[in-house]
């Protein structure tokens, strides 16, 4: 698929794919196996991204977390549990902005 000539960072390409894959749409398409290795994967990604990144994904998981089972929905909570309240809250401002388009005029 990548071949060392490429010039994304390891983390960007394993980000987009995890990204992809937190689209509920995608989500309920996965076998609850490849679910289970999705979140193992962001667990094992999120510390490690660029703010603007770990964001963007925590807010993904926030979303996501009222479409799972009850299994997931703990796992998700472990893993932005381990994120400190100032990133949360960003999150939610960023999110709420998000879906708050301005009306045409």
């Amino acid at each position: 698929m990548l071949d060392g000539t490429s010039n994304m960072p390891e983390y960007q390409w394993k980000l987009t794919i995890v990204e992809r894959n937190l689209v509920v749409s995608n989500w309920l398409k996965l076998i609850p196996e490849a679910q289970a290795q999705i979140l193992w994967e962001v667990d094992e990604l999120i510390g490690d991204l660029p703010l603007p990144e770990r964001q963007r994904l925590l807010s993904a998981l926030f979303f996501l977390q009222g479409h799972v089972e009850e299994d997931f929905q703990q796992k998700i909570q472990q893993i932005v549990s381990k994120y400190p309240s100032y990133d949360l809250r960003k999150i939610l401002e960023l999110s709420i902005q998000n879906t708050c388009l301005p009306t045409a005029v």
